[in-house]
This record gives C-alpha cells, sequence and structure tokens, in this order.
C-alpha cells in the first residue's frame, strides 16, 4: 500500500498476468499471486518494476518508504503441507527502485484492518481505541447535568457509534472467536455506562436490556455479515432463515441499457382513451394494490391482485403501474395513470436505481412511453378514482388474485432483525448471574424499543448502587448491614428500611413484579420516592465507609 499523487494518471495503465490493482483517492493496492513463493515474488517484482516506469514517464515519484505488503497464503495451500503452516516459512523480498518493501503482518487498507491469516483480530483491537475517540467528545455533554433526552443520545449511538465499530462488519462478523466477542463487549460497555450513567460494575447485559440497544455488537456483526452475503448472491445458504423465497436483486449500474435508465413520461397525454388510478395497501402483513380503470368519469373495470406478505407497499405501487400500463400495449390504447406514489414516479424517474424489479418496469415503461402518461395525485383529498382506487387495493389484500413478484431488501432486513431479536432473548434467558436473574423477575422480554431514563431504576434492578450490602460485595465495606440492623439492599431502602419509610413504595407479589414495574416506570411521583430513598441510602453508605 503507497501513498502515490498520481493514481488517476497511472490507472490508465493495464497490468497483465495474475496480478490486478485498484486505486481509492491517493493509494495504490495490488494484488498478486502466484502457486509457490518465488513466483509470488517474481510476479509482484515484474509488476512493481512496470509501475515504476510508468511513474518514470509521468515524471512522478512513489513514497517507497510508506509502502508495505501483506503475504497471504491461500486455504488450499496450507492444507496441503506438510506443517500446516498458515504463513510462507520465508518471507519474499520485494522491492521498487531499489528500494525493499516491508512485509507486514497486518496492513489497514479502506478502515480495514487486514491481517495475514484472516483473524481479523487486529482490526477488532483497533476498535476499541475508535470507540474512545467518538466517545471521548461527546463526554462533555454526557457528564453533564443537563436533562438531555436519553432517547437522542441512543439515537446518537445508533447512527454514529455503532455504524463506525461495524464499519466492514459485513466482511469480518462471520465467524468471530470467543476473545473477539469479549473485546466487541469491554467496546460496547464504554458507551454503555457514559450512558446510563450506572456504577462501572454493572453487567453490560443488564445495560443492553435496560437501555434497549441492540444486543452484543458480535450478534450486530454476524447479521450484517448474513444480510451482504444474501445481497451478494448467497441466498441458497441460507434457507433457513429466508425459506424458499425469491428475493429482487440488484444490477450493476453499467449493465443497465443507457435507453432505461432515463425515463421521461408525460404527466398526461391529450385525448387519453382511458384515465387509471392505482393503488397499493398493506392491512397487518397482507398486501395488495388495485387498478382502477375509468373513461368518461364512469369506472368501467377493476383490476384486483394480491401479493404476498413480504412484499412492500412500495412494490405494491410500482406493480399496479406496471400491471396497467401492459394491459394499455396489449390493448394497443392510450392511458393516464393517476397514483398518489410519489417515491413509486421517483423510482421510475431514476436514472440510479439498480433494483431488478423496478428496472423490468422502467424497460417496460420505455416501450410504450407514447401511450402512456404518469403523473401524482394528493391522497385523501376528495378526487373520486383515487379514493376508489383506495377501497380497492385495501379489498385486494384479503380478496385479489394472487400474484408473485420478488421480495424487497426489506424483507430481508426485517427478517434479519427479527432474528437477531430472537438471538438477543437467547442470550439473555442464557446469562445466569444474580443481576440477569434480579432483572428477569420484573423484565421477560428484551426490545430495542425499550429504555430506562432513570439511573435509580438502574441500581434497583442491578442491585449496583449506593447500598452496603453492594459495597460489602465488593470489598468496600466489612458488613452488608444497614444502620438499622437489615441487610442493605435495594429492595431493603426501597420498601422496608425505616430511614426511608416516607419514600416507601409497595412491595409487589412475585407474579405481579413485572406488572408494578410497567406501572412504574410511567409513574413519576414513584420514582421521585426512590430517587430520595436511594439518596438516604447514599449517605448512610458514605457514613459507614468514614468509619471504616
Amino acid at each position: 500500500m503507497s501513498k502515490c499523487p498520481c493514481t488517476r494518471s497511472t490507472s490508465t495503465y493495464l497490468l497483465h498476468g495474475r496480478k490486478s490493482r485498484s486505486t481509492f483517492a491517493d493509494d495504490l493496492a495490488l494484488v498478486v499471486s502466484g502457486r509457490r513463493a518465488r513466483d509470488l515474488e517474481s510476479n509482484t517484482n515484474s509488476a512493481l518494476e512496470q509501475i515504476a516506469l510508468n511513474l518514470s514517464d509521468l515524471k512522478l515519484k512513489l513514497s517507497a518508504e510508506k509502502c508495505q505488503a501483506l503475504v497471504v497464503r491461500s486455504i488450499s495451500s496450507y492444507k496441503f503441507s506438510k506443517r500446516n503452516y498458515t504463513v510462507l516459512n520465508r518471507k519474499p523480498t520485494l522491492k521498487i527502485n531499489g528500494y525493499s518493501i516491508k512485509i507486514s503482518d497486518n496492513l489497514k487498507i479502506l478502515g480495514i484492518v487486514l491481517d495475514n491469516k484472516f483473524t481479523w483480530s487486529p482490526h477488532i483491537l483497533s476498535l476499541h481505541n475508535k470507540a474512545l475517540f467518538l466517545t471521548c467528545n461527546f463526554n462533555r455533554i454526557v457528564k453533564t447535568k443537563w436533562s438531555l433526552n436519553k432517547n437522542l443520545i441512543k439515537l446518537w449511538y445508533s447512527t454514529v457509534i455503532e455504524k463506525a465499530l461495524l464499519y466492514g462488519a459485513s466482511v469480518w462478523g462471520g465467524a468471530l472467536t470467543k476473545q473477539q466477542v469479549d473485546r466487541l463487549h469491554s467496546i460496547q460497555r464504554i458507551f454503555l455506562l457514559k450512558f446510563t450513567r450506572a456504577y462501572r460494575t454493572t453487567s453490560k447485559n443488564v445495560l443492553n436490556t435496560l437501555t434497549g440497544i441492540p444486543p452484543p455488537l458480535h450478534v450486530v456483526a454476524k447479521t450484517e455479515f448474513i444480510k451482504f452475503r444474501i445481497w451478494a448472491g448467497h441466498a441458497n445458504l441460507y434457507t433457513d432463515i429466508l425459506g424458499n423465497i425469491q428475493l429482487d436483486n440488484n444490477i450493476s449500474i453499467k449493465n443497465i441499457p443507457s435507453s432505461s435508465k432515463f425515463v421521461i413520461l408525460n404527466e398526461n397525454i391529450s385525448n387519453a382513451d382511458f384515465e387509471v388510478y392505482t393503488d397499493g395497501s398493506r392491512i397487518e402483513d397482507e398486501t395488495g394494490f388495485a387498478v382502477c380503470i375509468l373513461q368518461e368519469n364512469n369506472n368501467i373495470e377493476n383490476h384486483l391482485y394480491k401479493l404476498k406478505s413480504h412484499n412492500s407497499v412500495f412494490q405494491a405501487e410500482l406493480a399496479a403501474i406496471h400491471c396497467v400500463a401492459n394491459w394499455a400495449a396489449s390493448k394497443n390504447v392510450s392511458i393516464n395513470i393517476h397514483t398518489d406514489s410519489l417515491s413509486s414516479i421517483t423510482a421510475i424517474k431514476s436514472s440510479s436505481a439498480r433494483s431488478s424489479f423496478v428496472n423490468n418496469i422502467k424497460q417496460d415503461l420505455v416501450k410504450i412511453k407514447h401511450l402512456v402518461g404518469l403523473s401524482w395525485v394528493k391522497a385523501h383529498v376528495g378526487i373520486q378514482g383515487n379514493e376508489l382506487a383506495d377501497q380497492q387495493a385495501k379489498l385486494a389484500t384479503t380478496t385479489g388474485v394472487d400474484t408473485i413478484i420478488p421480495a424487497p431488501r426489506s424483507y430481508v432486513k426485517r427478517i434479519l432483525n427479527k432474528l437477531m431479536i430472537k438471538e438477543w432473548n437467547d442470550y439473555w434467558r442464557q446469562y445466569n448471574s444474580t443481576s440477569g436473574a434480579r432483572v428477569r423477575e420484573y423484565l421477560e422480554h428484551v426490545s430495542p424499543k425499550f429504555l430506562i431514563h432513570s439511573k435509580f431504576l438502574i441500581f434497583f434492578l442491578s442491585g449496583h448502587g449506593p447500598f452496603p450490602f453492594y459495597l460489602c460485595r465488593f470489598k468496600i465495606l466489612d458488613s452488608p448491614l444497614c444502620v438499622c440492623g437489615q441487610v442493605g439492599d435495594a429492595d431493603h431502602y426501597t420498601f422496608s428500611c425505616s430511614l426511608t419509610q416516607k419514600f416507601h413504595l409497595v412491595k409487589p407479589a412475585d407474579a405481579h413484579k413485572r406488572a408494578w414495574f410497567q406501572n412504574l416506570i410511567n409513574n413519576s411521583q414513584a420514582l421521585n420516592k426512590l430517587k430520595e430513598a436511594f439518596r438516604i441510602s447514599g449517605d448512610v453508605c458514605d457514613s459507614l465507609t468514614q468509619a471504616v
């Protein structure tokens, strides 16, 4: 990998043989292969020599001292080696312009750290420093006593922190070791502690559950990996997740005919034979679309179609436009199509749409653009044709003719999110710590929509807070007893301690703990009592600590 300001110029030169190159801004990445170590060395040096000559012709200089090389042995190669080595016995000697190129064990390229065994351990280690950097500037806000909305902080985590940490997870998130999983746990823990202001001994799994922040990062990384594999054409490997459902696929922009990239349709065709209103609908898990054909304001024909539960309303809207366009082509009549789906019109007009489903519709529309006008109408404003289409589309979800179109990308995301929540729930149920068992008494399931705003509730649920029992457990106090003589845990100060009698809450029966807790989190008066009770318990702990 080398810094090279001439990348754009050198990209015009072709490298021959078993070599390929990619350029990124001012960097040049060269990939060379060889059946044997000596072949690899020879092929690489010949490629470097050619690059050096090309740069010389352009009167440009490459910083050889910044160049690095990563040597990776193929799986088939080390499987058949006598000692099962995963790296070469001798590192190859690589030179450019007489300067030796450093052979590294790992190499950072496009933000991902590659290692010579593809274990991804160096990359995951690098995420720890990235997490500290991302949270450093935000500490000034998190540490203040401003009433900063916790939902905003949670949104910041999901859109900034998590996205940055999971960059490239579609490549490295497939098979992580226990050590790598533990490292990801510690990385996520940094943010969770700052977010909740909980005691640093609080379990990360408990914090995940109480904040509703999606599960340990390794589960999210695995989800991203599977998502990428499915959309890269390996859906057949995940039939246990998706079933035998046909998926929509993306087409490379360069493979889309230029004639169908830009679809320009008139909004209205004068003296059209028919005015057509289309609409799509989804009720619960049923999807359908309707086409209502009008002539001289008379509804002469309706077409109702029912899609599968995995299809989206967006697809239904597009399918309705496609259906009536094919109808016009078969009848050789001119029509004006009116739809309240602006997103469908935008997709048809977009030159960057890669969906195979969308592009098939665009190609058919191009062929009959002289017969079709396409315009947007506002929904639910009393337009007779649009209101009729809306009613018929709702009816189509149950009585329409069954038709099949590919499942959209959103379906894959939805299924994988459900899988992620299921894995999170399984992971949470198997967590057997004392604090985990206590939290499960009040919360049965995990949910990404759940968020506890009060740190005092976290103290209560986890048992990690200003309590003598907790401080004794971690050797800060010699005794777990309160000054009143009873065990000073969270329940003691919440329900029974004489010092906090004014702020007691009614203790629930074991069978009603979950219902009691749901009422508690929405009861500001009860939360204030809990806060005052724990303020007193904190004073007790301070006095006991000073006496030690």
